[in-house]
């Protein structure tokens, strides 16, 4: 069950690479001319994510699944319609307004315990919706906003402070809603 969630600013950490002390290895000169017929290896793919959309929660309540309407996957609501959906685990009902942002996000992690009851997933932003939702959540201070995967709110947050870490933290109550929380966000495009 995804916890009424909060938009918190996530200190960004900074890792240094550190050489391996290795010392330089004898080894015989190569040849002038290489024989190896090897392919070169192919670059790595790069797995992009699909776009988060953001829109303005206008309503919610407390429903059961039976009352929450149904969802069509491949036939996304139009960004400037509204919306009227219910959360992942079907338990509110939302009223959304038109989309306000479409966030490019480059890395879901994997969901870490902040007590024994709630479980933090945490979405790095490319640098251009970094700096879009740093400016976006200046302005709308105190905002209600839903996240979207699906035309199904992930987490419906109220903007408390200014967000620009570039990271956006979403919380829930179950490591099983965090995993599930973390698939949907990081769902390839």
């Amino acid at each position: 069950m995804l916890s009424a969630a909060t938009v918190r600013l996530v200190g960004a950490v900074l890792l240094a690479a550190v050489p391996a002390g290795c010392a330089a290895a004898q080894h015989p000169a190569a040849p002038a001319r290489s024989t190896s017929t090897a392919p070169a290896r192919p670059p790595a793919t790069v797995t992009r994510i699909a776009p988060l959309p953001v829109r303005t929660v206008e309503n919610s309540q407390p429903t059961s699944p039976e009352k929450c309407p149904a969802i069509d996957p491949a036939a996304p609501t139009p960004p400037g319609n509204p919306l009227v959906t219910c959360d992942v685990a079907r338990t509110t009902r939302y009223t959304l307004g038109p989309e306000t942002l479409r966030l490019e996000l480059i890395h879901v992690a994997a969901p870490t315990p902040l007590t024994a009851d709630f479980y933090e997933v945490n979405l790095t932003l490319d640098p251009a919706s970094a700096t879009a939702w740093a400016a976006f959540t200046t302005a709308h201070l105190h905002g209600h906003f839903a996240f979207l995967r699906d035309d199904l709110v992930l987490e419906a947050p109220l903007i408390e402070d200014p967000v620009t870490s570039g990271r956006i933290a979403l919380t829930t109550q179950t490591l099983q809603a965090a995993e599930q929380l973390a698939r949907l966000a990081g769902r390839p495009a």
